[in-house]
C-alpha cells in the first residue's frame, strides 16, 4: 500500500494505554473536553497516511506492512497549538489489516527530556512484546 492511498484506518486504543495514559488525561481535563479531542485522534488517525504526508504525523519504525508512528495532537479547548502542547501519540500502524492501535498517549507530565524517545521505546518494549523487533 502507497503512503499516497486515501484508505481510512480503524483506529483503536490498547488496554495498556487505556489503564496508564487515557485515565491521567480524563483525570487532567474535564470530560467533553478529553471526549472531544479522543475523538479527533481517532479521526485524524484513521487517514494517518494523509498525516504523514502533511507532516502531522511521522514513522519512526517500519517493518514490513507494520509501522510505528509518532503523533502531535492538542486537547480540546486549550489554547496550545498541537506542537507547543508536548501531546503525543505513539501508535501501531498494521497496513495489511487497515488497523491503528495506540500503544500510548502522553504529555511532557508523564514522559519527557531528557531521553524521551528512549523512554517511550522501553515502555514499548516492556509492555507489548510482540513489538520488541519492530522497536529497535
Amino acid at each position: 500500500m502507497s503512503t499516497n492511498d486515501p484508505q481510512r484506518y480503524l483506529v483503536q486504543f490498547s488496554d495498556y494505554a487505556k489503564r496508564h495514559y487515557v485515565k491521567a488525561f480524563e483525570k487532567r481535563y474535564a470530560s467533553k473536553q478529553w471526549e472531544f479531542t479522543k475523538l479527533s485522534i481517532c479521526a485524524e488517525l484513521a487517514r494517518i497516511n494523509e498525516n504523514i504526508r502533511y507532516k502531522k504525523a511521522e514513522t519512526i519504525h517500519s517493518n514490513g506492512g507494520q509501522r510505528i508512528i509518532k503523533y502531535r495532537f492538542r486537547v480540546a479547548q486549550t489554547k496550545d497549538s498541537a506542537s507547543s502542547s508536548k501531546n503525543w501519540v505513539i501508535a501501531l500502524v498494521d497496513d495489511e489489516k487497515l488497523i491503528v492501535t495506540i500503544l500510548l498517549v502522553y504529555s511532557k507530565h508523564e514522559i519527557s527530556a531528557p531521553n524521551e524517545t528512549a523512554k517511550w521505546q522501553t515502555k514499548i518494549k516492556d509492555n507489548f512484546p510482540g513489538l520488541r523487533d519492530l522497536v529497535k
